[in-house]
């Protein structure tokens, strides 16, 4: 059952990581066309200047769970680098106990608070122009806290799965 668990999980954070990683192409191509309409026809749209936000702020947020199942995360790693293997895992573990849970919870519970009172409110972009619906990105918090909640889980049966 852990196996099993444990390979849908990674299928499931593969698939989150591609996702994000196609974002930046839509994003590269959206930056790129606003600079252009703007410098080449002096055109502007605000919705397009918000979708491109909101389509790095997305990849971001898809993307850490991803980031954190490589092991690419950013980290000081003065004394890490030097320790073994086994010691590694146990400080990661800990690590994802005292850090990742609690955060994790921050997430889930405070994003979607944020998502539903920004839904029930109908709230749309403060700019004239902008785009509508701004739940839409807020729920993307709470999904990132779903994420690394599913990731969290990875993770710990991994470590109980080396440590047998």
């Amino acid at each position: 059952m852990n196996k099993y668990l444990i390979k849908v999980l990674n299928s499931f954070s593969d698939k989150i990581g591609l996702i994000s990683s196609f974002l930046i192409l839509i994003l590269i191509i959206l930056v790129s066309l606003s600079v252009i309409l703007r410098y080449v026809f002096s055109i502007g749209f605000v919705w397009l200047q918000d979708l491109y936000i909101w389509i790095h702020a997305i990849f971001i947020l898809l993307g850490i769970s991803y980031t954190l199942k490589k092991d690419e995360h950013v980290r000081i790693d003065l004394l890490y680098r030097s320790w073994s293997k086994k010691t590694k895992n146990i400080i990661n573990f800990v690590g994802i106990l005292i850090f990742g849970v609690p955060l994790t919870y921050f997430l889930i519970k405070n994003g979607s608070d944020y998502f539903i009172r920004s839904y029930n409110l109908n709230e749309s972009s403060k700019e004239s122009g902008g785009l509508p619906n701004i739940f839409i990105l807020k729920f993307f918090i709470f999904f990132l806290g779903l994420l690394m909640f599913l990731e969290i889980i990875r993770q710990i049966l991994n470590f109980f799965k080396k440590n047998d």
